[in-house]
Formats: C-alpha cells, sequence, structure tokens
C-alpha cells in the first residue's frame, strides 16, 4: 500500500484486534475462547476428490503450504471419520499422504488443520479440504472444495508468497471457479456461534467473503456455470470465461496498470487490484476494483445460492434469505456509474508492479 500508514507495524502492535471473542453477538454473550480472526483466505472449488490423481494433488497442496504454516499449524479436525479421533494434535498426527492412502474413494474427505490455540479457537493459518465421495460423484455431486489461510501479518511481509501458493493450486486442482481475499475463520467447532460475528462485519466491509463454502456444494443451482462472487483473486475456468465474454473481452474492459491475468490452465485467474480490499473509502465503502470486475460478471454471477448462515436462535443477525442474496449483489453499480468507478481506480489507487503481482501470462 503506497502510503505513510505502515499496515505491518499496525498488525504487530495490535494484532488482538484481528481476532473476536467467542460467541460474541450471541443472546448469552461473550465466551473465553476466540470466535473469529481475520485472515487472507483462498477458496477453490473442484472436481474429482475421490480419485488418486486429484488426492495426491491435494497433497501436493498441502506440502507446499506447510512449508510456511508448519511451525504455526496446531490441530487436525476430521468429520466423520470411521475410526480413530475426530482431534488429533497436528504434532501428533500422521502425514496426509498417509491418511489418504488407506481410504477408498467412497470415503469422506474431511481434514481441517488450523492454528487456534486451543482446538476451539480460530486460527488465521488454515488449511481446510472437504471432499466429495465416490458415490456422490457418479450420482452427479462432484463439487469438493478447499479453503486456506494466511494471516494478514505474514501477507505484509511476503506479498508473493500467497499469490504463488493460489497459482500453484489451481494448476493442481484445476478448479471450476474460486476466490481469494479478506476473510473471517470461524472457530472450526463452533461456527453456528460465530456466524452472527462474520454477518455483522460483512455488513460494513464489502470485500469480505462470507459464509460456509463446504454447504455452498450442497446448494442446487451453484454449480451450472456460475460465481458466488468476485474477490480480490477470481477464478474463473474456460466454460465461465467464454459465459463472460471471454479472456480478451474482459482484459479490454480491464485496466492492465490494475488487473492482471494468470493462466492455469483450465482457465485464468484475475487479480483484481495491487492488494487485496476490506473496503473502500469514506466516500463509498465499496473497493473500485472488485466493483469494475463485478459489473462485468454479474451475468456468471449466482442470484441465489440460499442462505450462507444457519438460521437465527435469538433474532441474532444471520446472512439468510434477504440479506443472503443482497450481500450476493453488494458490489453492484449502473452502467452510468462504470465510468467514474475506472476514473476513481485510475486516480486514487496504486499500480500493480513486481512487488505486488507475478508475472502475467501473454
Amino acid at each position: 500500500m503506497k502510503s505513510d500508514f505502515k499496515l505491518a507495524e499496525q498488525l504487530v502492535k495490535h494484532s488482538h484486534l484481528l481476532e473476536i471473542p467467542g460467541h460474541l453477538l450471541m443472546g448469552h454473550g461473550r465466551q473465553d475462547y476466540v470466535g473469529a480472526v481475520l485472515c487472507l483466505r483462498g477458496t477453490l472449488y473442484f472436481k474429482q476428490a475421490h480419485t488418486i490423481i486429484v488426492r495426491e494433488a491435494i497433497c501436493q497442496c498441502f506440502d507446499a503450504f506447510r512449508k510456511y504454516a508448519e511451525l504455526h499449524v496446531n490441530w487436525l479436525w476430521r468429520e466423520g471419520v470411521a475410526s480413530g479421533e475426530s482431534l488429533t494434535p497436528y504434532a501428533n498426527s500422521v502425514s496426509l499422504r498417509e491418511m489418504m492412502s488407506v481410504m477408498d474413494e467412497d470415503d469422506h474427505l474431511s481434514f481441517c488443520y488450523t492454528s487456534g490455540v486451543r482446538e476451539v479457537d480460530a486460527g488465521s493459518w488454515l488449511f481446510k479440504i472437504f471432499g466429495k465421495r465416490g458415490w456422490q460423484a457418479k450420482m452427479g455431486d462432484d463439487l469438493s472444495v478447499l479453503e486456506f489461510s494466511v494471516p494478514l501479518l505474514f501477507q505484509e511481509y511476503h506479498p508473493l508468497v500467497f499469490l504463488d501458493l493460489f497459482l500453484s493450486f489451481c494448476r493442481r486442482l484445476a478448479p471450476e471457479h474460486g476466490h481469494a481475499g479478506h476473510a473471517y475463520n470461524l472457530s472450526p467447532t463452533r461456527r453456528d456461534a460465530n456466524q452472527p460475528t462474520e454477518a455483522f462485519m460483512a455488513e460494513r466491509m464489502p470485500g469480505l467473503d462470507a459464509g460456509t463454502a463446504a454447504l455452498l456444494t450442497t446448494t442446487p443451482g451453484f454449480e451450472p456455470v456460475s460465481i458466488k462472487t468476485v474477490s480480490w483473486l477470481t477464478v474463473l475456468d474456460h466454460a465461465r470465461l467464454e459465459r463472460a465474454g471471454g479472456v480478451s473481452a474482459l482484459r479490454a474492459q480491464l485496466p492492465p496498470s490494475h488487473f492482471a491475468f494468470y493462466d492455469y490452465g483450465a482457465g485464468s485467474i484475475i487479480q483484481s487490484g495491487a492488494y487485496p480490499y476490506l473496503a473502500g473509502d469514506a466516500e463509498d465503502p465499496r473497493p473500485a476494483p472488485y466493483v469494475l470486475l463485478n459489473h462485468l460478471l454479474k451475468s456468471i454471477r449466482c442470484e441465489t445460492v440460499g442462505p450462507l448462515h444457519g438460521g437465527s436462535h435469538d433474532g441474532e443477525l444471520r446472512l439468510v434469505g434477504w440479506a443472503a442474496d443482497q450481500w450476493l449483489k453488494r458490489l453492484d453499480v449502473d452502467d452510468a456509474a462504470i465510468p467514474a468507478w475506472r476514473s476513481k481506480l485510475l486516480d486514487r489507487e496504486p499500480a500493480l508492479d513486481a512487488s505486488n503481482s507475478l508475472s502475467a501470462s501473454p
């Protein structure tokens, strides 16, 4: 960020401000654990998670991730384990590749590696897999998801590492779509009680992701050639790119000074801006790079994905029904406003350079 404000210094001084107490907006009040933590998170929706080839690709992604996260990850959570414990201290766990090697195609892939200090704490380091079973894939329900995240301070010190990991993961998994930007990781075991916190923050920060990715893979209408949202990094496979008008048409309408395209084989990643945005400015909270890309991709964005959160218990805020659909539309503007947003981007926002972007594909 080209500014006198030194974000890294402030993150070091006030790192606790990125963590939100558990149950904060629930009826009975806060509890003593970390319910949510702000981070930089990537989400990839891909297929064939039941196959040996894709499972090995997932292991390769984790190998690359743990080069940076190994010293920070504390816990491994698993759901639907046929034998053994659902919770294991990471130091005592066997490798992901070993665990996958004894699973057959109809076993449920559910692995959540997290850096929470206590097992219930949200952590800013995350590697999470939700993979569909073989029989589900054969029935046409074949959308799986991988999420991974890094702390904001890590991103400030190493601005190209996340980008490089995200691109390498896409090249290994060939996702159909996905996105990466700011997000709140929630407690791995108390997600429901902390969704109101996510909803509250998402209403105030248009650059923030929201919703549980694994639940969206089971939402009717989410799998066709569409996307959930745009973000700092937006993944589009060839089918979605074609539906959006093609790479050439998108390039022609997005200033190359502020947008980069990375070919991952099965499609392209679009980088929107020099850094991830939580919000815009005092004039309008919507980030200009996100607004411009969203405008071009509205035709392939879901009109609804159903509830992004579970139902309310005591009237607390949740992204369900109308609120969930409005969140999807949070970046929408009229056609007539686009020239002003383009000028705002070019006049006020920093451009891409070698310090904040990878070499763009031809």
